[in-house]
């Protein structure tokens, strides 16, 4: 039989403490600085989250396992992982779905490329590998740019065949460029 001391301590210790070094990333890398810098949609009331804290927060729900809005409200109960990023409480899953629904296809193109770009900058690589793969997504009903074509999965139905191009090194999705400024971003790191 082992004998295994048992003590108790005030201190609070959550599950997902090692997400303190994540919140040590986000300060070191300053993000929510560049973050504030963006056009993100801004709360309609008084009362609503900072652009920023919506961010921040819903990265934290996805890196403690959130794959869809409701998950998110999980980490609502846990005071102690608010305290690690200074929030005095987190948003819930219709804040995140509201905030997330005001992203138009101009607002993507106005926030996404330079995000992604100031990314890119942070981390030094000097040569990237470009992986390319394609999809299909079926669609129902007569939605606008799909039609009949391959999908394996519903014969027949109209699709979307979407090709997507993903940066090996960082396992990012590489859609934030144009095509003049990923020509001229491809050749500098030549």
């Amino acid at each position: 039989m082992v004998n295994l001391p048992i003590e108790y301590s005030d201190k609070q210790v959550p599950p997902f403490g090692g997400m303190s070094l994540m919140k040590r990333f986000l300060d070191q890398t300053k993000i929510r600085e560049y973050l504030d810098t963006l056009n993100l949609p801004q709360p309609g009331s008084n009362r609503g989250y900072d652009p920023t804290h919506v961010i921040e927060s819903f990265w934290l729900s996805i890196w403690t396992g959130a794959s869809r809005y409701i998950h998110c409200d999980w980490l609502r109960g846990d005071t102690v992982l608010q305290s690690i990023f200074g929030w005095d409480e987190m948003p819930s899953q219709s804040t995140y779905s509201r905030f997330f629904g005001k992203f138009s296809q101009a607002r993507n193109t106005e926030v996404f490329p330079p995000l992604q770009e100031w990314f890119f900058n942070q981390i030094n690589v000097d040569n990237i590998t470009v992986d390319f793969d394609s999809t299909v997504i079926t669609r129902y009903g007569d939605q606008q740019g799909s039609s009949k074509g391959y999908n394996p999965n519903k014969r027949g139905r109209n699709s979307h065949h979407p090709l997507m191009a993903f940066v090996s090194q960082t396992r990012m999705v590489a859609v934030g460029f144009t095509t003049q400024k990923c020509t001229s971003s491809l050749k500098v790191m030549k």
